[in-house]
């Protein structure tokens, strides 16, 4: 397998990725690695940067809808949401907001559960957006995950970790409910522990090379 590295251009702040070389991730000598195809949705709804922060953390989430629902929805700036990324049943993966800015998908917080939530010195939380990097998947909150969106989310996740020094674990990959509390995102089917487990062993390897 011969991936290549096409050309990358920018719009502003949002870079379009219109072409991905896929390697195995640094340590790994598996040869035998697969292409994670990342399209890009550019969103006009982030943060230029993260103020003084960086990624520290990784929140999923769930859809409630379809990827291409969410396209449209993160692309719309009436919505003033997105994430960084939204991966489908198919394991397909599109790319909304760069890891180095702040993507808007878990500005709010109420009653957080989540034992690294940072404060400010006047006692407000502040803004977790500017430390975390959001990952949406396909479907609801009571569908099953497919053994492909499992697969690349965990990939998607240890490449992530990597590049950011992020330990994978639970204070490090969590659940939007852990954040605020009003919803239960990304709900009890999908199996943390399990995309953890399968990001720190993984069988194949594959690592954007470019956030």
């Amino acid at each position: 397998m011969n991936c290549q590295l096409i050309t990358t251009t920018r719009r502003g702040n949002q870079q379009q990725l219109l072409g991905l070389l896929r390697t195995p991730l640094l340590g790994t000598t598996n040869k035998n690695f697969n292409c994670m195809n990342i399209i890009n949705k550019p969103s006009p709804n982030f943060l230029p940067g993260r103020k003084k922060f960086k990624p520290e953390a990784i929140v999923i989430h769930i859809m409630q809808g379809t990827l291409y629902g969410t396209d449209s929805w993160f692309q719309s700036p009436v919505s003033k949401v997105s994430a960084h990324y939204g991966i489908g049943k198919k394991g397909e993966v599109h790319q909304y907001v760069n890891e180095k800015d702040s993507a808007y998908h878990a500005g709010r917080v109420n009653a957080p559960t989540w034992s690294l939530i940072k404060m400010a010195d006047n006692g407000l939380f502040i803004n977790p957006d500017y430390y975390t990097v959001g990952i949406e998947h396909e479907g609801d909150i009571n569908t099953d995950w497919t053994d492909e969106m499992y697969t690349t989310s965990s990939n998607l996740i240890r490449a992530i970790s990597l590049r950011w020094s992020i330990p994978l674990d639970r204070d490090h990959i969590i659940g939007h409910h852990e954040i605020y509390s009003l919803k239960t995102c990304p709900g009890n089917i999908v199996d943390i522990n399990k995309l953890i487990a399968m990001a720190e062993n993984p069988k194949m390897v594959n690592e954007p090379v470019t956030a």
